[in-house]
């Protein structure tokens, strides 16, 4: 009994699939029969127009036209028969072709009403608006004019859905001033549409060009649909312009892409496509957005000579080979967002002009793209590129500063902030802010030098306010009026050409003034305040502080000293206070700052040991601290900005 259920089971099983297999298919689901395209037929078609879409329209689709025998009576009078229908009719005529399959060479261009180009030459069958679109595409004056004398016009649009042209296709040098639609269709052999005009919406969605297909040379003045197109052949759209919108989503190019010397108005959007040869789009214009979302790039990619004035979108592109911006002029709204890019072999590099490249690179977040960061830093550190290296790794510290904002100010509960794992992203936080004010994170020595000038002079005014201005001792000691002017000039001049520098140097100057400011002023004027507010009472009142070896003048580093003289009585025979009565004397102040912060300086000046309060000590031993950490981070800097000079870190 079971082995009966089990073969009739089997039994019904096989002819089910017998009923598929041989059971007729939909009529929306299999290919419509196709009968030959006859001379008979075809002047029916031409004398009896149907509507679409509100036009009179010659229908040929769902045909097999056989026009690959050029001596063929049918072949001859094909296009004459279409071409007299249209170029007799007072209203715009439009072609389908749809379903059909096309056998031999195709002169579209033959279809289209050959016309001289120039003021005044149009035939009269064409409407004063007509008239006026085409002088507006072809104006008086134009090179285009001299160098194409006739144009083949379409007033009509042309459909080709699902069409199959197995010979070559031409409709170059021509005018549509309607829809051009081939969605879905075949060309086998070559396409070309090169010095052509399209005033109104082109679509050649999942269309494939089994050949070369060319372009060049062409104009686009509406939307522009090539998604899911495959093109097997070399693709030239060289010299071409786009108006409007242009979409290549999930296009495949099979062999070189040319898009040199072309200009995009609009949105160009290349998502998910896919390039197995090299893509050129050396000398062209974008003017909007450039998409390159989720696309691959398995050949060298040239982007040489753009102009760009918006973003280029290369987020989770891969690249395979190079991808060069040589030469590129970027706007200041561009940038390019490699935000998930993935170097997926060892020979993809960006490459691009020094000290430019960096800037214009963008990524939207740290988290994902840790690798993405160090794949771009490693990528200019190979090209000793290593300010747009610097400017990589600036970019990923800030990120990393705005995660940890992030984390610090997202509480969920108020016991957050008393746990360890919170309060140690406090000192994370606030020393990658002070990298990144301070310096760019070690990218912008500049902006470095300009600090410690700052430091030098602000501390250099402040020793001798402290050291010439004693008013409250029993001789009060005042700088003369010629020492006061010098000193406050010099001081304010060197300062605000320092603000002016930072406010040069970095995108944030405000925010750096405030961190500048932070270590600056508050512990000195306290206790600048202090030393006044209690007075000085201790011997040598009418002597300075400050003292020099008198040994050598010279210029040297002196990274190993300290502020304080030495207390050996051999040492101390060679230090004697500063000359107050010389006109130069005010130079020893900033040359005993200048030996605090750079650990440079012309002569050795120190403080005395003997009868200083300690307030005075407090504030030079404070000044020396800052020095050396400024030193360190000088160091840190120079060896990341300067190639080859490997102090602290290279890599």
């Amino acid at each position: 009994m079971a082995a009966t259920a089990k073969a009739l089971y089997i039994l019904i099983v096989y002819l089910c699939l017998l009923l598929f297999i041989f059971m007729p298919l939909p009529a929306n689901a299999q290919s419509e029969q196709r009968s030959y395209l006859t001379l008979e037929i075809l002047q029916d078609k031409a004398a009896h127009l149907i509507q679409q879409e509100g036009r009179d329209t010659i229908d040929l689709s769902n045909y097999i036209i056989d026009i690959s025998q050029l001596d063929n009576e049918f072949s001859r009078q094909f296009y004459q028969k279409i071409n007299n229908t249209i170029s007799r009719a007072g209203n715009p005529i439009s072609i389908d072709l749809s379903n059909s399959i096309i056998q031999g060479d195709f002169q579209v261009n033959q279809l289209g009403i050959s016309s001289p180009l120039g003021e005044g030459v149009l035939p009269s069958l064409f409407t004063s608006l007509e008239q006026e679109k085409i002088n507006q595409y072809y104006p008086v004056g134009n090179n285009i004019i001299n160098q194409v004398p006739r144009i083949n016009i379409f007033r009509g649009g042309l459909k080709f859905d699902k069409t199959v042209f197995t010979g070559e296709v031409d409709a170059s040098n021509s005018l549509f001033l309607q829809q051009l639609t081939a969605t879905s269709a075949r060309f086998q052999d070559i396409f070309k549409l090169n010095k052509t005009v399209f005033a109104k919406e082109v679509d050649f969605s999942n269309t494939i060009f089994s050949q070369n297909f060319n372009l060049s040379h062409s104009h686009f003045f509406a939307k522009t649909k090539f998604k899911q197109v495959e093109f097997q052949g070399i693709s030239d759209f060289s010299n071409s312009q786009f108006e409007a919108l242009i979409e290549f989503d999930e296009a495949i190019f099979e062999q070189l892409a040319d898009f040199t010397h072309s200009v995009f108005r609009q949105l160009a959007n290349f998502s998910k496509t896919i390039y197995r040869e090299r893509s050129l789009f050396a000398k062209s214009k974008f003017f909007d957005a450039l998409i390159f979302i989720n696309s691959t790039f398995e050949k060298t990619v040239t982007f040489r000579d753009i102009y760009t004035n918006s973003i280029i979108n290369l987020q989770d592109t891969h690249l395979l080979n190079r991808i060069d911006f040589s030469n590129a002029f970027f706007t200041p709204k561009a940038t390019i967002n490699t935000s998930g890019l993935a170097f997926d072999s060892t020979e993809a590099k960006i490459i691009g002009e020094v000290g430019v490249i960096g800037k214009i690179i963008n990524v939207n977040y740290l988290e994902g793209n840790e690798t993405v960061l160090r794949n771009l830093i490693r990528n200019f550190r190979s090209l000793e590129q290593i300010t747009d290296a610097n400017y990589i790794e600036y970019q990923q510290e800030q990120l990393r500063t705005k995660q940890l904002s992030d984390r610090l100010t997202q509480i969920s509960s108020w016991q957050t902030i008393f746990t360890w794992s919170w309060i140690s992203l406090i000192p994370q936080w606030l020393s990658l802010n002070l990298l990144l004010l301070l310096g760019d994170y070690g990218t912008n020595i500049n902006l470095l030098f300009t600090i410690g000038i700052i430091a030098i002079t602000f501390f250099g005014f402040l020793f001798w306010f402290i050291d010439r201005y004693r008013p409250n001792i029993s001789q009060p000691i005042i700088p003369n009026s010629q020492e006061i002017i010098v000193m406050l000039s010099s001081y304010l001049t060197l300062t605000i050409l320092s603000i002016i520098n930072i406010f040069i140097t970095t995108d944030r100057p405000w925010l750096t003034l405030v961190g500048v400011a932070i270590i600056l002023l508050p512990i000195p004027i306290l206790l600048t305040s202090l030393i006044y507010g209690q007075g000085r009472y201790h011997k040598l009142l009418d002597t300075t502080y400050f003292v020099e070896d008198g040994s050598f003048r010279e210029f040297r580093f002196l990274l190993g000293r300290l502020p304080i003289m030495p207390r050996f009585p051999f040492y101390r025979d060679r230090y004697e206070p500063i000359l107050w009565q010389k006109r130069w004397n005010w130079l020893n102040y900033y040359d005993f700052s200048l030996n605090n912060i750079f650990k440079l300086g012309f002569n050795d000046i120190r403080l005395r040991d003997r009868h200083l309060p300690g307030l005075i000590a407090t504030l030079v031993w404070y000044q020396w601290c800052i020095g050396v950490l400024y030193i360190i981070l000088l160091f840190w800097t120079l060896s990341r900005t300067i190639p080859g000079l490997n102090l602290l870190i290279y890599f």
